[in-house]
């Protein structure tokens, strides 16, 4: 690889960086107005729109701990977003069910979600997308 290319795959990577913090900067701001968090937001999709998950199987597919999502999860029960259901394989980890008001909300913030992704990659051919959609994923599977 030559100086360049290196200078510009950093170059890449500082974008990727300051692209995930506007987008959740802005993530957060979009959802302060349905009074749920980004991490609020991460579970309930998760669990959208009639998933049984407990919090170890949140934590995993999430990959961060299981406190953090324990936290969160807590959170959500507290806001009476999301109800707790009898695991028959697990006695003491609970499934995680989103309730009508949790689907709901969450229904709304997609519909708010995809209108603003819209506005975001109108200005972007379908080629382009495709190429960035392909070159991240590329990426993405190489670190997994």
């Amino acid at each position: 690889m030559t100086e360049t290319s290196e200078k510009e795959i950093y170059q890449i990577i500082w974008l990727i960086r300051r692209l995930f913090r506007t987008l959740a900067q802005k993530s957060s701001q979009h959802l302060e107005a349905f009074g749920i968090s980004v991490a609020d937001r991460a579970v309930l999709e998760f669990l959208y729109p009639d998933k049984k998950l407990s919090v170890p199987e949140i934590a995993e597919r999430y990959k961060i701990s299981r406190q953090h999502v324990q936290v969160t999860v807590n959170g959500l029960l507290e806001l009476g977003l999301v109800e707790t259901q009898e695991n028959p394989r697990h006695k003491r980890s609970a499934h995680i069910i989103l309730n009508d008001k949790g689907r709901a909300l969450f229904g709304t913030v997609l519909k708010k979600d995809e209108e603003a992704i819209k506005q975001l990659f109108s200005h972007l051919d379908e080629n382009d997308i495709q190429i960035t959609r392909n070159t991240l994923q590329t990426l993405l599977n190489k670190l997994d």
